[in-house]
C-alpha cells in the first residue's frame, strides 16, 4: 500500500495538514467555550462562531481530499490489475475463477482504499487528540485526568480482544463472497446449459447453500464487530458521568471553576473518541487487509518471461523443433520426452482422443506454458530467445473457442495489426465467406458486434479471416471449422489452402476428412506421438490411427 500512497505524496501530505488543523482546532474549542461560561462576551462568542466556521472547512476540504486519494488508489489498483492479467502465465489464470478475478476489481478495490483512507485519517487525528488533550487535561485538572486516563484505555483493550477474535470470521467471509461470485458467473455464463439440463432447481441449492454459509459467517463477524462500540460507549459515559461527580465535588471545594469543568467534560468526550472509533478503524482495516492480501498474492504471481534482444528483426522461416519436452500441468508428467522436427511449410495433422494432448503442443510452442526441461527451436533457435511480442506476432491460430471483441467487423478482422486497408479486410473476408454474413449485417464492416450478436460459426469465420490478413510463417489451426456446416467448411477448404500457403502448419481436427491431405499426422495420446506418418501410411499399419478412421467412415 506504501508504492501507491508515495504515488500521491503531495495529497497524502494535505490530508496529514488538515488533518491536524483539524485535530488543534477540535481541540481549542472546549477552551473557548470554558472561556464564555466563565465571562460571557460577544467577543468570545464571535471567535468560538468562527473557529466553528473555520472547522467545517477545514473538515471539507480534509474529506474532498480523502475521496480524491481514494478514488486514484483505486484507479491506480486496477490498471496494475489488468496490467497483471496481460502479463501472468496462463497456469496461474487457470487456478483463479473468474468471479474470484472479477470480485478484486470491484469489492477488493473499495475494501481496501476504504480501510486505508479512512485509517489514515482517523489514526493521525486519534494520536494527536490523545496527546495534546492528555497535555491539556492535566494542566486543567491533574486529578480529574487521571481518572480519565485510566478510564479511556479501556476501549482500547476491550475492542482489541473482540477484534481480534472477529478477524478470522472476516476472513472467511471475503473467502465465501469470493465463491458465491465466482458460482454465480458461472452459472450466468452456462444459462443455456443449464436449461438444457433442467438443473435449474440443483443450481439453486448450490446457491442456497453457499449464501446460507455467507449469511452465517456474516452475522458473526458483525456481531462480534458491533459489540465493542457499544461497550466502548458504556465506558465513555462512565468516564463522563464520574469527571461530573468528581468535578463537581472539586468544584464544591474550590479546585475548579464552572467554565473549566464545562471545558473538561467536552474533552471527555474529545479523549474517549479515538478509544472508541478505533473500533470501527478496526473493523474496516480487518476487512481491508483480508482484500489487500488477495490483491497482493494476485499481483505477486508469476510473470510470463519476455525475452528481448536482436533476433526482434529475424524473419521466421518455419524450421520447428521439439526435443526433449518434458512438461506437467500438475506435479505427474503430461508430455515425456517428446522429440519431432517440423521442415518449413510442412503441413502437420495432429489428432487423437479428448484430452490426449493435442492442444498443449501448440500451447507450448505459442508459450502459453513453458516447459518443465528440454527445448523448443524455431528455425534452429530457442523459442525463449525471442520476445513474446515476437513469436506471437509469427504464429497465427484460429481456434475452436471462438474470441470476439465488441467493436465493428472491421475493427475484429484486424485485431492486433495496424494500418491495414479497407480493400485487405474485405478481401480476407471473401476467402473466409465471413462476406456472406457481413454483408446482411445493417452497416456492414462497420457494424458494432459481439458475442451475443453473431453465431460461433460466423464468429468463427471472422477468427479465420484475422489469421489470413495477418499471413504468418507459422499457423495453428484447432478445430477452426468446428463450429462451421458441413456445405460452408467444403467451400472453404479451397480458401484454407490459401490461408495456409507456404506457412508451416499445425491442424488440430476431430473431423479427419479435413486433414487427409496433411504432409504427416501425428497420433497423440497420454500427451505422446505414439503413430506418425501420412494418412496412407497410417492406414496400412492399421494402429490407433485407422481405429479412429474407422469409426468415423
Amino acid at each position: 500500500m506504501r508504492q501507491y500512497l508515495l504515488k500521491h505524496k503531495w495529497i497524502v501530505i494535505g490530508i496529514i495538514i488538515f488533518t491536524i488543523v483539524s485535530s488543534v482546532i477540535t481541540i481549542l474549542t472546549p477552551l473557548f467555550v470554558g472561556r464564555i461560561v466563565n465571562n460571557f462576551s460577544f467577543f468570545n462568542l464571535k471567535i468560538l462562531i468562527f473557529i466553528y466556521i473555520l472547522l467545517f472547512l477545514v473538515n471539507v476540504i480534509q474529506n474532498m481530499l480523502l475521496s480524491y486519494l481514494s478514488v486514484l488508489i483505486s484507479n491506480n489498483i486496477r490498471n496494475n490489475l489488468f496490467a497483471k492479467i496481460n502479463k501472468i502465465k496462463l497456469k496461474e489464470i487457470d487456478k483463479i475463477q473468474y468471479g474470484d478475478i472479477i470480485n478484486k476489481f470491484s469489492v477488493d478495490v473499495e475494501n481496501v482504499t476504504n480501510g486505508f483512507i479512512l485509517a489514515i485519517s482517523k489514526i493521525i487525528n486519534g494520536i494527536i487528540i490523545v496527546i495534546l488533550v492528555g497535555i491539556i487535561v492535566i494542566k486543567l485538572n491533574f486529578s480529574l485526568a487521571i481518572i480519565l486516563f485510566i478510564i479511556a484505555p479501556l476501549m482500547y483493550i476491550l475492542s482489541k480482544i473482540i477484534t481480534e477474535k472477529t478477524r478470522n470470521y472476516f476472513d472467511l467471509k471475503a473467502n465465501f463472497a469470493t465463491e458465491l461470485n465466482g458460482f454465480a458467473e458461472e452459472c450466468i455464463m452456462n444459462r443455456d446449459l443449464i436449461h438444457d439440463y433442467n438443473y435449474e432447481d440443483e443450481v439453486e441449492r448450490k446457491f442456497i447453500t453457499i449464501n446460507k454459509n455467507l449469511y452465517k459467517i456474516g452475522v458473526k463477524s458483525q456481531f462480534y464487530s458491533s459489540l465493542t462500540n457499544p461497550i466502548t460507549r458504556l465506558i465513555s459515559n462512565i468516564a463522563y458521568i464520574a469527571i461530573g461527580v468528581f468535578g463537581i465535588m472539586f468544584l464544591i471545594k474550590g479546585n475548579i471553576n464552572i467554565g473549566e469543568i464545562t471545558s473538561f467534560l467536552m474533552y471527555v468526550n474529545i479523549f474517549t473518541r479515538p478509544f472508541n472509533e478505533i473500533t470501527s478503524v478496526l473493523s474496516e482495516l480487518q476487512i481491508s487487509i483480508a482484500s489487500y492480501k488477495k490483491i497482493k498474492n494476485f499481483l505477486s504471481k508469476e510473470d510470463e518471461l519476455v525475452a528481448s534482444g536482436n533476433l526482434l528483426t529475424q524473419k521466421i522461416i518455419g524450421e520447428i523443433e521439439f526435443k526433449d519436452v518434458d512438461f506437467s500441468y500438475t506435479n505427474k508428467k503430461f508430455i515425456e520426452n517428446m522429440n519431432f522436427k517440423v521442415n518449413p511449410g510442412e503441413k502437420i495433422a495432429i489428432v487423437g482422443k479428448t484430452g490426449s494432448g493435442k492442444t498443449t503442443i501448440v500451447n507450448l510452442l505459442m508459450r502459453f506454458y513453458d516447459i518443465n526441461s528440454g527445448n523448443i527451436y524455431i528455425d534452429g533457435i530457442n523459442i525463449k530467445d525471442f520476445s513474446m511480442k515476437f513469436l506471437r506476432n509469427n504464429i497465427g491460430m484460429v481456434l475452436q473457442d471462438t474470441k470476439i471483441f465488441t467493436g465493428t467487423v472491421k475493427e475484429n478482422i484486424a485485431y492486433g495489426m495496424n494500418n491495414i486497408l479497407d480493400s485487405e479486410i474485405i478481401k480476407v473476408s471473401k476467402l473466409s465467406y465471413a462476406d456472406t454474413f457481413i454483408e446482411k449485417l445493417p452497416k456492414k464492416y462497420e457494424t458494432i458486434i459481439s458475442k451475443d450478436t453473431l453465431s460461433e460459426g460466423e464468429i468463427q469465420l471472422i477468427t479465420m479471416a484475422r489469421a489470413m490478413l495477418l499471413n504468418p510463417p507459422i499457423l495453428i489451426l484447432d478445430e477452426a471449422t468446428s463450429n462451421i456446416d458441413l456445405i460452408t467448411e467444403s467451400k472453404i477448404q479451397k480458401s484454407m489452402l490459401e490461408l495456409i500457403g507456404s506457412s508451416t502448419t499445425f491442424i488440430i481436427a476431430h473431423r479427419l476428412s479435413t486433414i487427409v491431405n496433411s504432409d504427416r499426422i501425428f497420433y497423440i495420446e497420454n500427451g505422446n506421438i505414439v503413430e506418425q506418418g501420412t494418412h496412407e501410411e497410417l492406414l496400412k499399419i492399421q494402429g490407433k490411427y485407422y481405429e479412429l478412421y474407422s469409426k468415423q467412415f
